[in-house]
């Protein structure tokens, strides 16, 4: 069986407008072994395309869900369920989750028509279970207007709400969806691995911060390093296997790290991709910020 007769296809183009399924070609009836589900998120653009890009090219172990607020910028692969979701608005993450439940509904019910006689359904080959969530969407303020960038980096200009929706797309938006995924028993079983990695960056640390102001941007990557570590000690609690991590990218040549620095984006996708494979190492990780390109711990 075909990754992309596994898949159905979402038409949408806005979160307002009610997603088109079309049922696969055929469906197999024979077992095969399971793969893992990423979701990623950002998958448009830098470092989420490159690891759409890269997750994708294993689709022999990977089922790949991919989001952007607007699905016509992921590239269509085969192999890429491709769903819209804006992190800044908390009823979009409900039509992701119903987006999710209608798909595995759907395969539910195409699974049923080709069952003999006496057969049974097997939950695992209809079951959406998440093993890996990259919360890689982010957004800084200089992609706004120079006012707006002001608003989030000067006490004398300051903005709760343009301060407020950084925070709210950088950290508290990937917060409230995991949970929800949580909720709904999305995400893996509490007796398989779950690895929930979170795009931070250094100027989230608050022990090497010697720059002035930056309340937008630094201030949520720092919220979302304690969101994480907090995430961290709760799983830890539920299952022997689920870990949460930070993980500091380093400067990248994408549109936000501009064309001088030090590497690719897809260099640092095949790091992550490498740790996410790891899962030894990672999980003996949960709960710590990391540097991507070599391992080594970053200071909170």
């Amino acid at each position: 069986m075909s990754l992309q007769n596994d898949l159905l296809t979402v038409e949408t183009t806005t979160m307002e407008s009610p997603a088109t399924l079309n049922p696969p070609e055929s469906i197999s009836s024979e077992a095969e072994p399971r793969r893992k589900t990423v979701l990623i998120t950002g998958a448009n653009r830098g470092l989420g395309r490159a690891l759409l890009e890269l997750f994708a090219q294993h689709s022999d172990e990977w089922i790949v869900i991919a989001t952007a607020c607007n699905i016509d910028t992921i590239p269509k692969l085969p192999n890429v369920l491709a769903l819209p979701l804006d992190l800044s608005i908390p009823v979009h993450h409900d039509h992701l989750i119903q987006l999710l439940l209608n798909h595995q509904h759907h395969q539910q019910e195409l699974q049923q028509q080709v069952l003999t006689p006496g057969e049974v359904l097997n939950p695992s080959s209809t079951a959406i279970k998440i093993n890996v969530v990259i919360h890689n969407a982010g957004f800084h303020p200089k992609d706004r207007d120079s006012g707006y960038l002001e608003s989030t980096m000067y006490i004398k200009e300051f903005s709760s709400s343009s301060v407020m929706n950084c925070c709210m797309i950088n950290a508290v938006g990937p917060m409230e969806l995991t949970g929800k995924l949580l909720r709904h028993e999305l995400l893996a079983s509490q007796d398989e691995n779950l690895t929930v990695l979170a795009l931070s960056s250094w100027l989230g640390s608050i022990s090497t911060k010697t720059f002035a102001g930056h309340y937008g941007y630094a201030g949520s990557k720092a919220l979302m390093n304690m969101f994480i570590k907090g995430l961290a000690l709760e799983f830890s609690k539920i299952a022997p296997h689920w870990t949460a991590v930070a993980l500091n990218p380093g400067w990248m040549s994408t549109d936000m790290g501009g064309e001088n620095a030090d590497f690719t984006p897809h260099q640092v996708a095949i790091a992550i991709y490498d740790i996410v494979q790891d899962q030894t190492f990672i999980q003996s990780q949960n709960g710590k910020f990391l540097n991507t390109m070599d391992r080594t711990e970053h200071p909170w």
